[in-house]
């Protein structure tokens, strides 16, 4: 029998009640398939909630729509629209299977890491997931009412077209159009058809892979595997909580609260953000947004949640970054994303597809993001009762004005967590020398103590040195109240070399640093503000003769940007792999200092370039938890200082 996820008894226990056509078909499924075979009731999936997941090692995914409609009422338009007929008169109601296919898509272009990539090298992997829609009432009839007269009056109008051009009534270029137009109307109406399912024709649902190359591999289960999680979270799935007095103080949620927080790198400001986000939940039974500027940190954010004791409905929490959240609203409020002509661009020339790109995200700035009139007028549905921000160091004032302005109810609450001296996109600071946000959230509530690292690490030290030597002038130097000094020397802290030409004498030395101390892939990750250093890295890292390691990169790699389908997907791949940036992917990892904010690994080597700012080298250092090498060009700024606080390997020779 498969396994059902959660079992039958849970689902239908749950506070979203399964239909009667969910439980029938729940039923089918667990008898049909063998134990190889999980069947996810409801996951939820970064805010997707398809109605049934079925995913299998080696033999690939299926994503089921289910509907108990009366289909007699139903019907549909020559354009595959459907249509609802009430007492009322007809109304138009989404397509089932545009919703399908659209959960299909967003597997691809947002929540598993590879898909996208994957796709785009091989065409084929475009079907290692399957879709179909699960009508509960329906019947072969009744679907066949809904399409046949359809595909019977294209077969006519192609017999029509075909006659008009033997009879030369038309040229060749408008038989042309009129004939594809024709045949992708009908394989539209044919494919909805085909993938219609009734409690007669149930038997044939099945996996898309039978090969025994599966090209659905073990990563990509993986992946899929841990982002399928419960739409419920019980107490019993978190981890026992371990609050200083001051994080208990500061996870109690209140209305009307407006509270800042920051604290130094490990002082557990998203242990703070996750336990206050449960509370504000259980108080008020309402919906908790939780925005970032980094997209890579949602899964993270997600994962803190997830370790919280507490029993909560995952569909309470929307985690979001600042610039998908306001598309999505703007979506929903009907205001149109209008790009003018001269900043669209089909070419392939990828130089000229990066400048427009550019030029257009600026244009979306100021028209949309940062403009504080951009609601005014509109009547915003989903507001929430609680809001929290994070790494609020590199939000802009307008956007908290918006969110605040437009998104929080009248009595909710809203929480700004950051650490100034991660400015690295250098937002302008306040009189405390900390991040500049709008009025009325008072004074800064400070963590000082680090959970980071051991209480006798060296990087403690070299942290707080970095801050004298580089930031004084413009930050608050923070000390880590935990540190106790100590002549133990923990773990490798070291300093390098490196050229940026020569990326296989660094792989080499990466490699061989890691395998000389036994270091496990899963807890090595190598981050540089530069994503072009990191792409020719990862490409040696993974094909060279002498590593052949695998690999998760927050980036596109090498291969994609040399792919001719990269230059017009270059945005869509960029943030298909930042949110599918996982630490504990099992492999090692490559990201940008931009993307890592926010992140901790075991193990950092940490590239840094000669024009690094002081902030960008802050935020690299505080990212290594016990292990750091630092790999400098040879002509950095920073060269004293880290030669004068660690010892030398030889990088490069």
């Amino acid at each position: 029998m498969a396994i059902l996820i959660p079992n039958l008894e849970a689902a239908k226990a749950a506070k979203q009640k399964p239909t009667e056509g969910e439980i029938f078909l729940l039923e089918f499924l667990s008898t049909h398939f063998d134990e190889q075979a999980e069947v996810y009731f409801q996951p939820c999936f970064n805010g997707d909630r398809p109605d049934i997941v079925l995913m299998s090692p080696k033999a690939g995914v299926i994503i089921i729509e289910v509907k108990d409609w009366n289909l007699g009422l139903y019907s549909v338009d020559e354009k595959n629209k459907w249509v609802v007929n009430l007492p009322s008169g007809k109304q138009t109601v989404k397509s089932p299977f545009a919703q399908v296919f659209a959960y299909k898509k967003n597997f691809f272009d947002i929540h598993v890491n590879g898909l996208l990539e994957k796709s785009l090298k091989n065409e084929a992997f475009f079907k290692v997931i399957k879709t179909y829609v699960y009508f509960h009432h329906g019947s072969k009839a009744a679907i066949d009412q809904l399409y046949e007269p359809h595909i019977n009056r294209l077969r006519a109008e192609s017999r029509e077209n075909e006659e008009s051009f033997r009879e030369k009534r038309i040229d060749f270029d408008r038989y042309e159009r009129k004939r594809e137009g024709i045949s992708r109307a009908k394989r539209k109406f044919e494919r909805d058809a085909a993938l219609s399912l009734h409690k007669a024709n149930i038997s044939k649902i099945s996996f898309p892979i039978t090969s025994k190359e599966s090209i659905f591999d073990e990563s990509v289960y993986s992946e899929f595997k841990r982002l399928l999680s419960p739409p419920y979270h019980y107490a019993s799935e978190g981890k026992p909580p371990n609050y200083t007095e001051k994080q208990k103080r500061l996870i109690q949620s209140a209305s009307k609260a407006r509270v800042k927080i920051c604290g130094l790198a490990g002082s557990g400001k998203t242990v703070v953000l996750a336990g206050r986000a449960v509370n504000a939940h259980k108080r008020h039974g309402g919906r908790v947004l939780i925005l970032t500027f980094n997209i890579t940190l949602g899964s993270y954010i997600h994962d803190s949640i997830s370790a919280v004791r507490e029993d909560f409905p995952w569909s309470a929490f929307d985690i979001s970054n600042y610039h998908r959240f306001i598309t999505i609203a703007l979506n929903n409020s009907d205001i149109p994303i209008e790009v003018p002509e001269h900043l669209r661009y089909d070419g392939t020339n990828r130089d000229i597809a990066r400048k427009i790109s550019l030029q257009r995200e600026q244009y979306f700035e100021d028209t949309y993001y940062s403009n504080t009139r951009v609601f005014e007028g509109v009547e915003i549905d989903a507001k929430y009762d609680t809001i929290l921000i994070d790494e609020i160091q590199d939000y802009k004032p307008e956007w908290i004005k918006i969110i605040r302005s437009y998104f929080l109810e009248e009595n909710g609450e809203m929480i700004l967590f950051g650490d100034e001296k991660q400015n690295i996109y250098k937002r302008a600071l306040d009189e405390e020398r900390r991040s500049k946000v709008v009025e009325g959230f008072g004074r800064w509530e400070k963590l000082t103590k680090s959970f980071r690292y051991a209480a006798e690490s060296p990087i403690i030290p070299l942290v707080e040195s970095f801050q004298k030597a580089f930031l004084l002038e413009n930050y608050e130097v923070d000390r880590d109240e935990s540190f106790q000094l100590s002549l133990t020397n923990i773990g490798i802290q070291s300093y390098g070399i490196f050229d940026a030409t020569e990326m296989g004498k660094l792989a080499k030395e990466i490699i061989s640093i890691a395998k000389n101390n036994n270091i496990h892939p899963n807890d090595i990750s190598i981050i540089s503000s530069q994503e072009e250093i990191l792409r020719s890295l990862d490409n040696v890292l993974r094909n060279s003769e002498l590593h052949r390691e695998r690999t998760l990169c927050s980036f596109p790699s090498h291969e994609v940007t040399k792919h001719p389908k990269y230059s017009e997907s270059y945005e869509k791949i960029s943030r298909a792999k930042k949110m599918g940036f996982n630490l504990n992917s099992g492999v090692m990892k490559l990201s940008s200092t931009h993307s890592f904010k926010g992140f901790e690994s075991p193990f950092v080597f940490l590239l840094i370039n000669s024009n690094d700012s002081p902030e960008m080298v802050f935020t690299g250092l505080t990212r290594a938890k016990e292990n750091l090498m630092i790999l400098l060009e040879k002509n950095s700024p920073y060269l004293d200082f880290f030669s004068k606080h660690l010892s030398k390997v030889e990088v490069v020779t």
